[in-house]
């Protein structure tokens, strides 16, 4: 459902999957254990898209939770190389242990830098340490650990792509995520603007706004399921983007070094993987991923975002070339098989 341009945009980007999804070649012929991460949260998206892109990569693919025995599991299935994601609830103790049994293992960090209070607690026992945060590589190498690699967020494909949806879902702008206290700042500064536009905000803490009075009728205050997630996504004409600021106290205070926050959040890619229009606040690595401009819009001031709201949702025509572009450059380049691509190779060669 929706305009016949959304509809056409949509048409465009998803006959474009064809030409820019390229069978890769690359074969690995051996086993992987995975240990998943977490069970709530972001983590089922981030496990489903590694078993994902892992296939057709390697023989074959073990995926157990982070409770398993795997020091049995490895005896039993002598896998070519463990994998963890996030690994806080993996004892270091096992890790020593399959190590000393000649095989390799790896963890991919995906809290960085927010968790590194606990990470830095254990990342020395994998052979191989990969993380989302370009800051961190530098901290982990100061650590002892050899093999340390920067490897960003991807788009879960499975889950965010171009999509028609119901109406219910349409917008003109659209924000998703927790009201971190930057973000609280941030959208109580154009709260009166943001209350005369059709617009929904969607996120657990979003009642901690001082002007929520202003916009309690476009706020859903909770989580929602990462399947809703991209059907708004797919509805609204502008996807704002706000990174959470790196000295962040909301919750999960695990970062007490205070290091810097560089590189992308996985909404970026998620917005982009949906064709969608978006709005992104600056970070020093956005540039290595998308062309500002070009793929992706940013914002550097709330009064900059509500320019380019204005701007963005009288130009239609423009809103969706630079969005099919965004979409184009994360289908090419920031998928979780090229990711996986990339550490496979990183560890193999």
């Amino acid at each position: 459902m929706g305009s016949w341009k959304r509809n056409l945009h949509i048409k465009r980007c998803q006959e474009s999957v064809q030409h820019l999804i390229q069978n890769e070649t690359a074969f690995w012929d051996i086993k992987l254990l995975f240990i998943g991460g977490p069970l709530g949260g972001p983590y089922p998206i981030i496990n489903q898209g590694i078993v994902e892109g892992l296939k057709g990569l390697v023989r074959e693919v073990i995926t157990v939770t982070p409770d398993a025995d795997i020091i049995n599991l490895a005896v039993q299935t002598q896998p070519d190389l463990v994998l963890v994601l996030l690994g806080d609830q993996t004892p270091y103790q096992q890790i020593q242990a399959i190590r000393k049994m000649g095989i390799k293992t790896a963890v991919w960090f995906t809290d960085d830098p927010y968790y590194t209070d606990v990470t830095t607690q254990f990342a020395q026992y994998y052979d191989f340490v990969f993380t989302n945060e370009l800051s961190c590589v530098s901290l982990y190498k100061m650590l002892g650990c050899k093999q340390v690699h920067y490897l960003p967020f991807a788009a879960n494909t499975n889950i965010f792509y171009p999509n028609y949806v119901d109406m219910a879902y349409a917008r003109d702008i659209c924000f998703i995520g927790t009201a971190w206290n930057n973000r609280i700042s941030f959208f109580n500064s154009i709260a009166k603007y943001l209350s005369n536009m059709n617009i929904i905000i969607i996120g657990p803490l979003w009642n901690k706004l001082s002007h929520y009075s202003l916009l309690s009728n476009k706020i859903v205050p909770t989580g929602i399921p990462s399947t809703t997630v991209a059907n708004f996504f797919n509805g609204a004409n502008i996807v704002i983007n706000l990174h959470r600021s790196h000295d962040d106290k909301t919750l999960f205070k695990k970062n007490t070094r205070n290091l810097n926050a560089y590189s992308i959040n996985p909404r970026t890619f998620e917005i982009s993987a949906c064709g969608a229009f978006q709005l992104t606040d600056v970070r020093q690595d956005l540039s290595s991923c998308y062309t500002p401009g070009y793929e992706i819009v940013t914002y550097t001031s709330p009064n900059e975002l509500i320019e380019k709201i204005h701007y963005y949702l009288q130009h239609e025509d423009e809103r969706y070339e630079m969005a099919l572009r965004g979409f184009q450059k994360t289908m090419r380049e920031h998928t979780f098989q090229k990711r996986v691509l990339k550490m496979l190779k990183t560890i193999f060669g």
